[in-house]
């Protein structure tokens, strides 16, 4: 057969192998994509075109070898050779009739045809090489698969400051800081980096079985979680703190809130405090100091016979609070403390307690013991919805008295008292009134003449009487519908869970259904069913 390369350069097929001559004008006439096509139609399967290229490009004008002697592809194989191609992957079938053509199919004669079939990537040499060899004909195999490319990945914010959600403070809608349910917190100095970014990546891009590129998707970038008193570097890869204080979270937001930080303790070295912020305190606070704030109050010490107050925020006493019936603990948003003993404890939250509170007086909204040993020993707690702890009263039947209270019902009721207060004030200012004008009024029946100045005299009296007792008889009736709001059943869902122990002498008071306990109970919940208490566990 005439090789295809002689219309192009000398050629000189040898024993070894195919050799072709150029010099170097030919380097700018022959054009490789003419003679690659006159390759492809005449069927050569072995055809290097690197090679071919290198001798052209070097022009050195005598034969060089560019490989073995051509081998030619029989188009006729194709008759009995079928290729079933998907997206991903193609399956060839060889039909036994090739047999009838003096010859077994050969692994180059198979990856030729897939090749002029379009299927040039992804070949699995090792099938197509057991195919041939072990002479599997009329069943369909896979032959090649396409490789999917490898899409990118996303931008990674990595913290180099842990922010354990559960050690986490939560900013609140008003920009004050939320201290629920943890115990404590990180801090960070100005300039000191919170996060670092690993940029997205492109991916790697896969490839179809003609060979064609498929791109892969590219990572997603991630935008720092920048927020308050943070500021993000130059070059995009670094968040820092631009002011000392303590990390909390917003959303997907992190912020640096300024805090109050008294590193010891509070006494004569230090004095009373009061700040508008958030107040941290690494020590205790001695007897007779004050604590204010209108932010969170975290005190990594005892409190011993001193008041703690937080307006807006929560108050944190990671040890305890040893009272003697002088101390105040006053958080709004809750307050969570080891243990306390001779302590009033307020809040409009969560009052939670790790171990113990012994002959503590408590308001709250509802109370949680969750400490394994967590127990309420003398003294009373009210609370609006619930009292969760593991142990209540003691063995030897100190008073401890557990209210459930109808928040509701008791800011009705402290109403109507003070309108009964105010009542009380109008009718006693208007007794010497009305005195004053049975006065006048039988002076007036004597008098033979009634002057213009006994006439407004008169006047003022009457106008004063009136308008006290309009204010009378406004009071009146805004305390009948008071009281008639508090009128009609009630639902109450609040209840006392006593985990472990309840002790024989302790009061319980649910929503004014009072109930003694009288013999030692275990795992019981308490709440008020039918207008009675009714134990269940």
């Amino acid at each position: 057969m005439v090789n295809p390369l002689e219309q192009f350069v000398p050629v000189e097929e040898r024993p070894d192998g195919v050799y072709v001559k150029a010099g170097k004008a030919d380097k700018d006439l022959l054009r490789i994509g003419i003679i690659n096509s006159a390759i492809e139609n005449s069927y050569v399967m072995n055809f290097d075109i690197s090679k071919f290229q290198d001798v052209i490009t070097r022009g050195r004008g005598v034969f060089e070898r560019i490989g073995p002697l051509f081998e030619f592809y029989n188009p006729d194989v194709e008759k009995f050779l079928q290729v079933t191609i998907t997206a991903q992957k193609a399956f060839l079938k060889i039909n036994s009739g090739y047999l009838s053509m003096g010859k077994k199919p050969s692994e180059k004669v198979i990856v030729y045809f897939l090749k002029r079939k379009g299927v040039v990537h992804g070949l699995k040499s090792d099938q197509i090489k057991e195919i041939v060899n072990e002479n599997r004909y009329d069943e369909s195999y896979e032959i090649a698969e396409a490789t999917p490319p490898i899409d990118g990945q996303d931008a990674k914010i990595e913290f180099k400051i842990p922010l354990d959600s559960s050690k986490q403070p939560q900013l609140r809608s008003d920009g004050s800081v939320d201290y629920r349910d943890i115990k404590s917190f990180t801090s960070v100095a100005k300039g000191e980096i919170i996060a670092v970014k690993c940029p997205p990546t492109a991916g790697k891009p896969g490839f179809s079985l003609n060979g064609e590129q498929i791109p892969a998707k590219p990572g997603l970038d991630h935008q720092f979680p920048n927020g308050k008193n943070t500021e993000i570097s130059p070059d995009g890869k670094q968040l820092s703190a631009s002011k000392a204080g303590i990390i909390c979270k917003e959303g997907l937001h992190i912020h640096v809130i300024e805090i109050l930080n008294i590193n010891g303790d509070i006494d004569f070295n230090v004095g009373n405090v009061k700040f508008s912020g958030d107040v941290l305190i690494a020590g205790d606070i001695h007897p007779g100091f004050t604590v204010e704030a209108d932010g969170n109050v975290h005190i990594k010490g005892d409190v011993e016979s001193a008041k703690v107050i937080s307006r807006n925020g929560k108050v944190i006493v990671e040890k305890g609070i040893l009272g003697k019936g002088d101390t105040l603990i006053n958080g709004k948003l809750g307050i969570t403390v080891s243990f306390a003993q001779e302590a009033m404890l307020v809040t409009e939250g969560t009052i939670s307690f790790e171990k113990f509170l012994l002959h503590c007086d408590c308001v709250c909204q509802t109370m949680e013991g969750h400490g394994p040993d967590s127990s309420i020993m003398g003294g009373e707690v009210k609370a609006e919805k619930s009292v969760t702890v593991k142990n209540i009263g003691t063995e030897k039947g100190a008073q401890t008295k557990v209210v459930l209270f109808d928040k509701q019902k008791a800011a009705i009721e402290e109403k109507i008292k003070e309108l009964g207060i105010l009542e009380k004030k109008l009718r006693t200012e208007l007794e010497p009134i009305e005195k004053q004008l049975q006065t006048k009024a039988a002076l007036l029946r004597k008098a033979d003449e009634i002057t213009a100045r006994h006439r407004e005299e008169v006047k003022k009296w009457v106008d004063a009487y009136n308008l006290l007792n309009q204010k009378v008889k406004y009071v009146v009736q805004k305390t009948e519908e008071l009281k008639n709001g508090l009128k009609g059943p009630k639902m109450y869902t609040g209840f006392v869970h006593v985990q472990s122990t309840i002790y024989a002498g302790t009061e319980l008071d649910l929503y004014e259904i009072k109930h003694c306990i009288t013999e030692r109970l275990t795992n019981k919940r308490f709440r008020i069913l039918n207008s009675g208490i009714q134990s269940e566990g």
